[in-house]
């Protein structure tokens, strides 16, 4: 008797998937957006560090010891140094303003850009000018007021013999670093140089 192989079944041809369709540039801009952050989220350059920088790494780095001197001390020589909490406080504040300048010089600041996707490049472009200038003149205004707050400082600082007006002066110094920047970033714009396109911030 015979043995007869069975045949082999009939390939199943694949399904043809249509392919993507783009209705407008609004898609390309978001997709292009997407990516730029996921890049920028994966990768850490620091290859655009300046010496302008230094200082806050300093302020962080002085940071960090004064914390970790404050939990070695709390909870493992159960006698915290009473100091540590109040110039943790004061040096987070110095880190936050201090590096305010490197972030603005970046254009790494926090911002809402999707109407921006939304807008033709040109009223992109202008809506970008009229949001430097505020925020340079804010910043200008608040670097101004800080200053004077230094000067009308009462007394010292609780834990050590540190007048208060130091602090506000470190502030006044953070935010007259982010009106520099934000001034450069908005005389650029003006002479085109600086890039209107989303995505990434720190084209805007």
């Amino acid at each position: 008797m015979s043995s007869q192989r069975p045949s082999p079944p009939a390939s199943i041809p694949p399904a043809t998937i249509p392919p993507a369709t783009i209705d407008d540039d609004i898609t390309v801009e978001t997709d292009r957006m997407f990516d730029e952050m996921r890049e920028h989220e994966a990768e850490v350059d620091l290859s655009d560090l300046r010496w302008a920088d230094l200082p806050v790494f300093l302020i962080f780095w002085v940071l960090f010891v004064i914390v970790a001197a404050q939990f070695y001390t709390r909870y493992v020589l159960n006698d915290s140094l009473g100091w540590t909490e109040e110039i943790a406080r004061y040096f987070l504040i110095a880190v936050t303003f201090i590096g305010g300048v490197t972030a603005m010089r970046k254009g790494t600041h926090i911002a809402v850009e999707a109407l921006l996707i939304y807008l033709p490049r040109s009223i992109r472009h202008w809506l970008l000018v009229t949001i430097d200038t505020v925020v340079a003149f804010f910043c200008a205004a608040m670097a101004w007021y800080a200053y004077q707050l230094g000067l009308r400082a009462p007394g010292f600082m609780v834990s050590i013999d540190i007048p208060m007006a130091y602090l506000y002066w470190v502030v006044a110094v953070g935010l007259a670093g982010m009106t520099f920047h934000a001034f450069v970033r908005l005389i650029r714009r003006l002479r085109r140089r600086e890039a209107a396109d989303v995505p990434g911030f720190q084209d805007l």
